[in-house]
């Protein structure tokens, strides 16, 4: 998580080689685990290049790094996994790179709000190198969306089931229903027990839907939704837990709030990677 946190910062600009990172205490503290664990994940994180863990100083994004560092023991597993197979590592590379580069998989992301739009769009992109067309889901019905559907392979919402799933039958495409991290919602609700939890989005339908996905969750009232364009960003409470929408990134001024900053997180679920991958690789199979 935090390597995502960090090569995500840097890519979209929103940390610069040398910042100062959260604290192993702050961090510890915001998702409620032994700071010795943490420690840990920034040191193996220091190993790779992408942060330099200073004593008495902090931790800082590294001057020199590389957010495309991949752990070694991960690819060493991954390219002995292959050679069990009998598949040499240097062709299983030619095979991922066929499927996932050489022939483009294109998606339609069907949501109701312009946060979720983008930010699906960004991890879908970003994760999976998939071509994303974002389609309000209110104008599926309407000549330019239709056009943009008969484009793409696949659709994917993170609801809507009975629109998606129709319009995917209109069109003759196979379609997804995401799932969150299971994750990612528990540590947002452990967040919410503890204090109040702010979002920065620009799109007040956004704020609509994540108040009813929380509303089960304990201390769900504590939950408070902020568009950047219109609400007065400085009522954020001294180190709020502040998660920061894509949408908004680049459209309020950070020194705005005082809240203690979360990145865009991934939000798919390990059976939501599964199933998207596996569409892919049919994809780009059945093009050969």
């Amino acid at each position: 998580m935090l390597r995502t946190r960090v090569a995500e910062g840097l890519r979209t600009g929103v940390l610069e080689h040398g910042d100062r990172l959260p604290s192993v205490r702050e961090v510890a503290d915001e998702l409620d685990v032994d700071t010795r664990v943490i420690l840990a994940a920034y040191q193996q994180l220091g190993e790779e290049g992408l942060v330099e863990v200073r004593s008495r100083s902090g931790v800082f994004a590294t001057a020199h790094g590389n957010a495309q560092l991949l752990p070694r023991r991960w690819m060493l597993e991954i390219l002995v996994g292959a050679i069990d197979r009998d598949v040499p590592p240097l062709r299983f590379v030619d095979h991922v790179r066929s499927a996932l580069i050489t022939r483009r998989v294109r998606a339609a992301v069907l949501e109701c709000n312009d946060d979720q739009l983008q930010s699906m769009a960004e991890e879908l992109r970003t994760f999976y190198g998939l071509e994303v067309t974002a389609i309000p889901v209110d104008a599926v019905s309407s000549d330019s969306a239709a056009r943009d559907l008969r484009r793409v392979d696949i659709l994917i919402s993170a609801g809507h089931s009975e629109i998606v799933a129709r319009t995917a039958a209109l069109m003759g495409k196979p379609h997804i229903i995401t799932r969150v991290r299971p994750a990612l919602l528990q540590r947002f609700g452990r967040l919410l027990a503890r204090g109040p939890v702010y979002f920065l989005a620009t799109d007040p339908r956004f704020g609509v839907k994540l108040r009813r996905l929380v509303a089960p969750m304990s201390r769900s009232e504590n939950l408070h939704v902020l568009l950047v364009d219109r609400d007065d960003l400085s009522i954020i409470p001294h180190g709020a837990p502040t998660y920061i929408m894509h949408s908004a990134l680049r459209r309020f001024p950070r020194s705005k709030h005082a809240g203690r900053e979360i990145l865009p997180q991934r939000i798919f679920s390990r059976e939501t990677s599964h199933e998207i991958l596996s569409h892919i690789l049919s994809l780009a199979t059945d093009r050969v």
